[in-house]
């Protein structure tokens, strides 16, 4: 049967109907379009990571530090007593000597009066055996008048209690020492930084000896500590002078001498401790400050490293980077040294060339693998 002509467009019916169902599917609804388009896309996350760079030697260094008071402690009791009487309190200035504080022990006090009682004893006992002796050794002389046993006895008591002088003073003085202890003072000069405790607390075994009654800093002599990362050792030298700078007095520089260097690395941040005193009259300057050390290098090895500051971050324990390796997060432990423009010098188990992560991530712990993307610093 031939095919159905249609008579205003000339064309087979069927053809037709080809058309009009193809012209359907392309005009479906939006509704339809977004189903389609919901079909979930694989999109992994793509870590930015860039590589590390290394500079020209510095001539200046410039490190983070920490002033400290060149002599600081705790005073706590050495024998049970109670806090009888504070003489100083936060904030005093006291001297060598001065007397802090005074606890009370009445059992001590009754042990020194009898150790005081027993020298008196025994001193008696002496003089008492000692003319014993003297009158038998007088005796002695007209033969046949004292036996030689007898005179030897006279002589062994007349020794045997000085013996005793000697046991009953050291006894004494044993005692008086520890009654001595219930005067507390001033091992040094300085500033009393903390009281803990008050008039009737009882301190010693069994009491609160945990807590230190005071504690004193001295304050016109500071140490200034400072971590030198490995590279730059060779350029430290006791004696050497060294300037730095602290937040409270942002206009003025002090300067320092290098008088102590610990000759010893610590392998976890590569770096030597070096301490710096300085003299503090006056006390302008206080413990516990953080101080912007500038050191005076001359490296002539391979140049510093630097990082983008985004690319190195701190937690309570470390600072550190995140070093791609194989494809894994690896944290390396480093040390932060000079700013400049939108980069960090650091210090640690790294070399011009490392890939790290461009923005630190606590997030990632170590050995993770993810998927990276090396772009321009």
């Amino acid at each position: 049967m031939p095919a159905s002509i249609n008579l205003r467009t000339g064309l087979p019916a069927l053809l037709l109907t080809g058309l009009g169902f193809l012209f359907s599917q392309c005009s479906s609804s939006p509704a339809e379009k977004n189903d389609m388009a919901e079909t979930p896309v694989n999109e992994e996350i793509r870590y930015e990571t860039v590589r590390v760079t290394a500079s020209r030697p510095t001539t200046e260094l410039s490190l983070p530090g920490e002033l400290e008071s060149y002599y600081e402690t705790d005073l706590y009791p050495r024998v049970s007593s109670y806090v009888k009487a504070l003489h100083a309190d936060i904030g005093d200035q006291v001297r060598k000597g001065q007397l802090l504080a005074e606890l009370e022990a009445p059992e001590l006090t009754a042990n020194l009066t009898e150790a005081y009682s027993k020298v008196k004893a025994a001193e008696a006992q002496f003089e008492g055996s000692r003319g014993i002796f003297q009158r038998v050794l007088r005796t002695s002389r007209t033969l046949g008048a004292i036996s030689p046993a007898d005179l030897q006895t006279a002589r062994t008591k007349a020794i045997s209690d000085s013996l005793g002088i000697v046991a009953a003073n050291a006894h004494y003085r044993s005692v008086q020492q520890l009654v001595s202890y219930l005067k507390i003072t001033a091992p040094f000069t300085g500033v009393i930084t903390d009281r803990r405790l008050s008039p009737g607390a009882f301190v010693g075994p069994g009491g609160q000896n945990g807590i230190p009654i005071l504690k004193i800093k001295q304050l016109d002599r500071l140490r200034l500590r400072i971590a030198v990362p490995e590279t730059y050792l060779g350029d430290i030298r006791t004696g050497a002078p060294v300037q730095f700078s602290v937040r409270s007095f942002r206009n003025q520089t002090f300067t320092g001498k290098i008088s102590r260097v610990s000759n010893n690395v610590r392998p976890e941040t590569r770096s030597e401790m070096v301490e710096i005193d300085f003299p503090n009259p006056g006390g302008k300057l206080k413990p516990g400050m953080f101080a912007s050390v500038r050191l005076p290098v001359s490296s002539s090895g391979k140049g510093s490293l630097y990082v983008p500051k985004s690319a190195v971050t701190s937690t309570m324990d470390r600072t550190f980077v995140q070093k791609i390796v194989n494809g894994k997060a690896e944290r390396v432990t480093v040390q932060k040294g000079d700013d400049a423009v939108g980069q960090t010098q650091v210090f640690g188990n790294l070399k011009a060339g490392d890939i790290i992560l461009k923005t630190a991530s606590d997030d990632l712990a170590d050995g993770t693998a993810i998927n990276t993307q090396l772009v321009g610093q």
